[in-house]
């Protein structure tokens, strides 16, 4: 099963993000489009990657660990924010750690971001057709 790792900013203005991932991306995405009306703010993922379960539970692990000091608080959902960190500075450093660890994952092309429910049939077909092998263009 694919996952996908994703992150976003503080939808409230706070200079901190959210990372975190799913294997459902859309219910995840409907469950912080909840918290909110479309009005004020459309749940998205500002970067996201996917690839095979394991290596994405794996780096998300390695993330957590190289921004220990950033994660303010443990627990359900709170040990997913980091203060102080953009998603800039997120993408660079999982970019790193791809690159460092060679992990078969894959930065979303930019074609989909901020990714949201309002692209996700065409994301859908891009996964679908990138995990069949038949392209592997960004």
């Amino acid at each position: 099963m694919h996952k996908i790792l994703y992150a976003f900013m503080c939808p409230i203005g706070a200079p901190d993000s959210k990372v975190g991932i799913t294997g459902h991306w859309e219910v995840r995405q409907g469950v912080y489009q909840n918290s909110y009306s479309r009005n004020s703010h459309v749940a998205c993922f500002d970067i996201a990657y996917t690839g095979p379960g394991k290596a994405v539970d794996r780096l998300e692990g390695i993330l957590k660990q190289e921004y220990n000091w950033q994660i303010e608080r443990d627990g359900r959902g709170a040990s997913e924010w980091l203060a102080n960190i953009s998603p800039a500075d997120i993408e660079k450093k999982i970019d790193e750690l791809i690159e460092g660890y060679r992990f078969k994952i894959t930065k979303v092309p930019k074609r989909f971001l901020p990714l949201t429910v309002d692209n996700k049939d065409e994301f859908n077909q891009y996964l679908k057709e990138t995990s069949n092998g038949k392209s592997k263009q960004n």
